[in-house]
């Protein structure tokens, strides 16, 4: 019996579930992500992987996002839970999801002095890599 792989659907399942708890989108009543709205995932593997300090540093920047730039209006940022499998990767230190009214508001946001000044702190000297995902609630 040969092993199929699942559909890719499938496959993406759990990241979409997880990107929708984390950022409220259509699962609550209360504040769905407005139609249109952009999310931008970002996920960090450090230079020294499993530092707690850097991790934090990681975290307070982003943190520092939502409360400083007015383009970012949603802010959802941790580790990993550590959890792994077929379809999980827990191998990054931190992931982050900001929320933008727009694509424009995003470029904003990435000329904005805080942002600016922590990438060239924090995000570039103690990340040994960095990979981001957007997409548009629907």
């Amino acid at each position: 019996m040969s092993h199929t792989p699942a559909p890719l659907i499938l496959r993406l399942l759990p990241l979409i579930t997880a990107v929708c708890l984390l950022t409220n989108c259509a699962t609550s009543p209360h504040s769905p992500a407005p139609k249109g709205s952009l999310h931008q995932i970002g996920f960090v593997w450090l230079k020294e992987a499993g530092s707690s300090a850097d991790r934090q540093k990681i975290i307070d920047a982003v943190r520092d996002f939502g409360r400083r730039i007015p383009e970012v209006k949603h802010v959802a940022v941790g580790e990993t839970d550590g959890v792994g499998g077929a379809f999980s990767d827990t191998s990054y230190d931190v992931s982050f999801i900001l929320t933008f009214e727009s694509d424009a508001a995003r470029l904003r946001y990435i000329d904005h002095p805080v942002h600016q000044k922590a990438a060239k702190e924090v995000f570039l000297p103690l990340s040994r890599k960095l990979l981001f995902y957007r997409f548009i609630a629907q």
